[in-house]
């Protein structure tokens, strides 16, 4: 019979092969129906690019420096393809030499067919950064392929274009991963299995938890001092608790100061383990930067303690001199530069073109190129693990975690150097994951498995958005795919602990939130928080009144508005689209609704005639169709951020104009969306997106849209809120 581990690891290894089988069909499908025009304008190729520099970062390796329009950025941490500028007539071209008996045309095919693939390590509006994967050196020293063709690129002066492409390493992580987690042994020792570290256990539910002793907590009380002196008492004791126990949840709802609590508990982490380290990780680069940004700081007198794994995704000051590229930089100095020099100078002698008196030189010369490069990747990877030792809190992505930077130069440095061998697991006392709940839970195992913690810290909000996947919803043969990755570890933990998390005594609840008004969190903390959310006095009684410098009475200062456009006089509508890659791209079958868009115009004026500024003001749709409207339409106003739900996941505005679309109950004349018998609300059904769209803002959350639709979806969820907003928010009928 099967063990715990090992089901759970099977299921997920199942689903992982649904989801990247989605992936890369959609990939395929999206890369050989769009032409790269419409790829680019829709933010995933970046064209016309020449290779200015190719060079070699720690570790070996390359980088291409791509040069490209002033206009453009690109988004790092993306995993890319490299390839020529492809040719109008590409398709002709390639099935006329595919039918060629010339093996010179054939040879020419094949090397203008073959892509190189990276990521993007940085960008900026002069050059864009790409680290190539796999492109090293072979068994005699010559380079692969892949820095063959890189070097062909260049010395052809051809454009190239990048295009964002799956990423097959997270899903090789993932399943070396869960294959690591089932070979755990739960029942005792074996021989030949490893038993399975406390913390597994724990999240298995086959290990009993205790709770801390008083005698513990009793101690951690007298030997804590917060530096933060704005914390309240639950901040206060999920840190304190979080300190003493093997594994801890915070579940921070929007505005309560999750990452303040985080950062805290960090603190205090190396104040009373000042010989343990700690390993943060996050699902996305962001999460990850904006933990390095917080902790800056604290680290000011030694920045090498704190340590980023990975490529950030803002290229600040503050989080690039606690960057491993950087810092192992600093550690190798002169002697690194010189290697990378003089590899330079040989590789570009070794590249020019080809006599017959050159042989033995260049067989020479690579021989030589061999050699440092030999040297040039154990210096580099001794440089990486001196920083790694030195450092006392490294931030990491989730997938980052298990990477070769960590996992390779800590536990598998060199098999053949004794005093350089691997520290085994336990090297980070206390692992933490941020944002848990956005989170595929084969990406948290991660760092888990990898590291084997003392301690495991959980930080998100299970009630907000979860994981991004590309298996559907509606997809009824893989309904148990979607099932299984659409809940978080957050999820399964609670239901592991029998579903109820207010008796789990690992959860710790932040019950005060900073962010909005009485009024705009009555209703997010009844429904979906059993009523256990409060607002800080600084925030409760707060109004748009104090942003403007003139109002009248019945001006739009109210804290709730809800602008009903009931009655058929906003139909929804759908954005047509024939081909493929339109629906592919999200422009084909998207909803919007044209009449919600000038509603939603006209408050936004409004509100900037009482003096609210641009930059106060957001506009969530949860359609890509309405928002590409509603940003035409208000380009006139262009400091006002317009974005779907997930764009606004984490983020806050003063006022929130929130635009539902979907409008189809009753008879809209001809519409064919006309609906007697109930209504289809689409995405609105999902508390979680809901709850993001209406928990943003600070002191307004005007709503856009129409309210008997939603109440006859027979979803109670929808029901409740109307009936909430028709006794509780400002009710305005448009005439439009």
């Amino acid at each position: 019979m099967s063990s715990p581990n090992q089901l759970l690891s099977d299921r997920f290894l199942s689903a992982l092969a649904v989801e990247k089988r989605e992936d890369y069909e959609t990939t395929h499908q999206l890369l050989s129906t769009t032409p790269p025009k419409v790829l680019a304008r829709n933010g995933l190729a970046i064209l016309n690019l020449v290779i200015e520099n190719i060079r070699k970062s720690i570790g070996g390796k390359l980088i291409l420096e791509l040069a490209l329009d002033g206009a453009i950025s690109g988004p790092t941490g993306d995993i890319v393809r490299i390839d020529t500028n492809p040719s109008g007539n590409q398709a002709s071209i390639v099935k006329k030499l595919q039918n060629s008996s010339k093996n010179e045309d054939t040879e020419n095919l094949e090397t203008e067919q073959k892509p190189l693939e990276g990521v993007i390590t940085s960008s900026s509006n002069a050059k864009i950064c790409v680290a190539l994967t796999n492109a090293g050196q072979d068994a005699a020293g010559k380079d692969d392929s892949n820095a063959d063709r890189a070097w062909e690129l260049q010395s052809s002066g051809k454009r190239v274009w990048i295009v964002k492409v799956s990423n097959e390493s997270t899903y090789r992580r993932m399943e070396s991963t869960l294959r690591k987690l089932s070979e755990f042994s739960l029942e005792s020792i074996s021989s030949t299995q490893e038993y399975a570290p406390p913390i597994v256990q724990y999240l298995l539910g086959t290990k009993e938890y205790f709770l801390p002793s008083s005698t513990e907590l009793s101690n951690i009380d007298k030997v804590v001092t917060f530096k933060n002196k704005n914390l309240n008492d639950s901040q206060q004791n999920a840190i304190k608790f979080g300190l003493v126990s093997p594994l801890t949840i915070v579940h921070g709802p929007p505005g309560t100061g999750k990452t303040s609590t985080l950062v805290e508990y960090i603190i205090q982490h190396l104040e009373l383990f000042p010989d343990k380290r700690i390993l943060i990780t996050a699902p996305s680069n962001i999460a990850a930067d904006t933990i390095i940004e917080r902790l800056s700081n604290y680290f000011q007198n030694d920045d090498s303690k704190l340590v980023r794994i990975g490529h950030p995704a803002r290229i600040l000051a503050s989080t690039r001199k606690h960057s491993l590229d950087f810092l192992a930089s600093q550690v190798g100095g002169e002697e690194l530069d010189d290697l990378t020099n003089d590899l330079s100078k040989l590789e570009k002698e070794v590249r020019k073109p080809r006599t017959s008196k050159h042989y033995v030189d260049r067989k020479e010369l690579w021989r030589e190129i061999k050699d440092l490069n030999k040297e040039f990747r154990f210096r580099s990877k001794k440089c990486v693990r001196d920083v790694l030792i030195g450092a006392k809190v490294v931030v990491a992505t989730l997938h980052g975690s298990g990477s070769w930077e960590i996992v390779g130069n800590l536990y598998n440095f060199d098999k053949t150097t004794t005093n350089l061998k691997g520290f085994g697991k336990g090297f980070f006392h206390t692992v933490i994951i941020d944002e848990v709940s956005q989170a595929l839970e084969p990406a948290c195992w991660i760092p888990i498995i990898n590291h084997c913690p003392d301690k495991l810290v959980l930080a998100g909000d299970n009630k907000q958005l979860p994981p991004t996947i590309h298996v559907r919803k509606d997809d009824t043969t893989n309904k148990r795919a979607f099932d299984t990755l659409s809940q978080s570890l957050f999820d399964r933990v609670v239901r592991t602990y029998g579903g109820i998390e207010q008796e789990i005594p690992f959860i710790k609840f932040l019950d005060i939130q900073y962010r909005m008004c009485e009024k705009c969190m009555e209703f997010p903390s009844n429904e979906w928080y059993k009523g256990k959310l409060r607002a800080a006095d600084s925030v409760k009684d707060c109004r748009v009144i104090d942003l403007i410098k003139k109002h009248r009475l019945d001006d739009l200062v109210e804290q709730v508005i809800w602008f009903d456009t009931q009655g058929g006089s906003c139909p929804e509508s759908v954005e047509e689209s024939s081909d493929i890659s339109g629906k592919l791209l999200g422009v084909g079958g998207s909803k919007y609704n044209i009449g919600e868009c000038y509603a939603v115009q006209r408050h936004i004026a409004a509100l900037i005639s009482l003096g609210v500024k641009e930059e106060e003001i957001g506009v969530i749709a949860p359609y890509s169709a309405q928002v590409a409207r509603l940003r035409s339409l208000i380009s006139v106003f262009p400091g006002i951020e317009i974005s779907t739900v997930d764009g606004f996941q984490g983020r806050e505005k003063e006022i929130i104009i929130l635009s539902l679309v979907r409008s189809n109950f009753g008879d809209f004349g001809d519409s064919k969306n006309s609906n007697w018998e109930s209504a289809d609300v689409g995405f609105l059904s999902d508390f979680r997106r809901l709850n993001v769209s209406i928990t943003r803002c600070k002191k307004q959350l005007a709503i856009v849209g129409d309210m008997e639709t939603l109440e006859q979806s027979g979803i109670k969820m929808l029901k409740d809120w109307t009936e909430w907003c028709s006794e509780k928010a400002d009710i305005r009928y448009l005439d439009i």
